[in-house]
């Protein structure tokens, strides 16, 4: 399925046709799923183009706040189990200038059982223009027993474009005792500047108690750490946030979230921030996925507020 759609009043054919942007948008790519938000003549972001495969689409387009009109709000909807052996799944994500984009899924993405070896694989590319805003939520990430998942990302932020990143890696299927049994976890981010310049990079791998190639007994000893180590132990969920906001002071955002952290009862987070960008990377570790989503919403919400923005809005799932 694809779908293009012009800008009704403003849109430059001229211009689009000299965007490289535009060029071998979708179809002609590897991306399973691409979107590109534009401007419309009331200054409010809409889809511009999409294009997607089996198992992605898009929902349409939502205003969830009438006082933020200028952001548009959509879904990915996966109608697939989850990620299986050997999926390679690619995804694009462009803002242009002056956009605004909440983008999120419909539930939980599950990676299944695996053979020794094998895994899955999903990449990233995102672009965000000039003043341009993304914010990217999606559900968590369930690792089941023997899965293995590698993750990336790439980035192209204006220097004057907003990010707000977060993920949420749960390490099995908890309420059956299924307690970092996976075999591998790998997720890289990759932050660049239009001209190719990076920014920065981050980098996780976990490993755990999975199958290993060619052992004769599985490997505990990842597993047994875990399971009896007095940090992983009560706080198996593990959550990732980035967040970019150009020219703002965001000290007092990273004092306003370690207090917020230390007053949970199930929660521990830290922050930093980052190189060569005004931003903050956190780390948090919650007992419970609704205590990592409350702790990424009250982020949101509050660099929302910081950026002169309405808070965040009820979103349905």
């Amino acid at each position: 399925m694809e779908t293009i759609i012009k800008d009704r009043q403003t849109a430059d054919s001229a211009a689009e046709r000299s965007d490289p942007s535009t060029v071998a948008f979708g179809r002609t790519s590897s991306n399973q799923l691409a979107v590109q938000i534009g401007l419309d003549h009331y200054h409010q972001s809409f889809v511009q183009r999409q294009y997607a495969t089996y198992p992605f689409r898009l929902s349409r387009a939502l205003r969830l706040d009438p006082t933020d009109a200028h952001r548009t709000y959509l879904y990915i909807m996966n109608s697939s189990p989850g990620l299986l052996a050997g999926d390679a799944f690619q995804m694009s994500v462009r803002l242009s200038d002056r956009t605004a984009l909440y983008l999120t899924d419909q539930s939980a993405t599950k990676v299944h059982q695996m053979a020794v070896e094998q895994s899955a694989r999903v990449h990233y590319e995102v672009a965000v223009g000039s003043g341009a805003s993304l914010e990217y939520v999606p559900e968590p990430i369930i690792l089941y027993r023997n899965a293995s998942l590698k993750q990336t990302m790439r980035i192209t932020l204006a220097p004057t474009g907003s990010l707000f990143l977060s993920d949420i890696m749960v390490p099995g299927r908890l309420a059956r005792g299924e307690y970092f049994h996976f075999r591998q976890y790998v997720n890289r981010l990759q932050v660049y500047t239009p001209a190719g310049d990076l920014v920065f990079t981050d980098a996780m791998q976990l490993k755990g108690q999975g199958d290993r190639p060619h052992a004769a007994e599985p490997d505990r000893t990842s597993f047994d750490r875990a399971s009896q180590s007095p940090l992983f132990s009560p706080y198996p969920i593990l959550a990732s946030l980035l967040l970019v906001l150009p020219e703002i002071d965001l000290q007092p955002l990273s004092q306003d979230l370690a207090q917020f952290a230390q007053v949970q009862t199930n929660l521990t987070a830290a922050s930093s921030p980052l190189p060569n960008c005004n931003g903050l990377w956190l780390r948090a570790m919650a007992g419970s996925v609704s205590i990592a989503k409350t702790y990424i919403n009250y982020a949101l919400t509050r660099m929302r507020h910081l950026n002169g923005q309405p808070s965040l809005p009820e979103v349905p799932k």
